[in-house]
């Protein structure tokens, strides 16, 4: 007599079933890693020349803020977050702002105080905004790629010695800039 041998042949999925199994497991990684939605207006797009406008001092939510058109001093304070402190504001808050510009609020008793100037440098090269060669700081010189504090000194001395720069071609005379390197600062430059 022979012993009896149980065999068990591995049990067979329908080729549709598995099919269906791997569509399945397809849609839940696409539910499940599906990229975040973008928010339904953002203004970058729909601006032709964006206006960039650094907002600091008095406000709940300084920083850098984007306008599709020319805004007034009081319309960049109110989108960084009026503080309640500063109710009302000096006759500076109806100047129309240009990209680049800092705002400054100042809390003074009843009103508050603005100080109009410029962004700082390194938000402006972030933002490809240009930097005025006549008037930037030597550390501010530094955001610009490729110009380091020592050649920065060199630009703000020869600046001061010529009493500023008459065109951008002149940066180029600065010692330590040859034409290689004028040709990579020249876009990020502007008088």
């Amino acid at each position: 007599m022979k012993p009896s041998v149980w065999k068990m042949a591995p049990s067979r999925i329908d080729e549709r079933a598995s099919g269906f199994l791997i569509l399945l497991l397809i849609l839940l990684m696409l539910h499940v890693l599906k990229p975040a939605p973008s928010p339904p207006s953002s203004p970058l797009f729909l601006c032709r020349a964006p206006l960039y406008v650094q907002v600091e001092g008095e406000v709940r939510d300084p920083g850098v803020y984007l306008f599709c058109g020319e805004p007034l001093v009081e319309e960049a304070i109110r989108r960084a977050g009026v503080r309640t402190s500063c109710e009302s504001f000096d006759s500076r808050g109806t100047t129309i702002l240009a990209s680049g510009q800092k705002v400054l609020v100042i809390h003074n008793e009843s009103k508050c105080g603005i100080s109009l100037g410029e962004m700082d440098a390194f938000y402006k090269i972030s933002l490809s905004l240009p930097l005025s060669v006549n008037r930037e700081s030597q550390k501010g010189l530094t955001a610009i790629p490729g110009i380091g504090l020592n050649l920065a000194g060199a630009i703000v001395r020869t600046r001061e010695t010529r009493g500023g720069f008459k065109t951008l071609d002149d940066v180029a005379t600065v010692p330590g800039i040859g034409k290689a390197l004028y040709r990579k600062i020249k876009p990020h430059l502007t008088l």
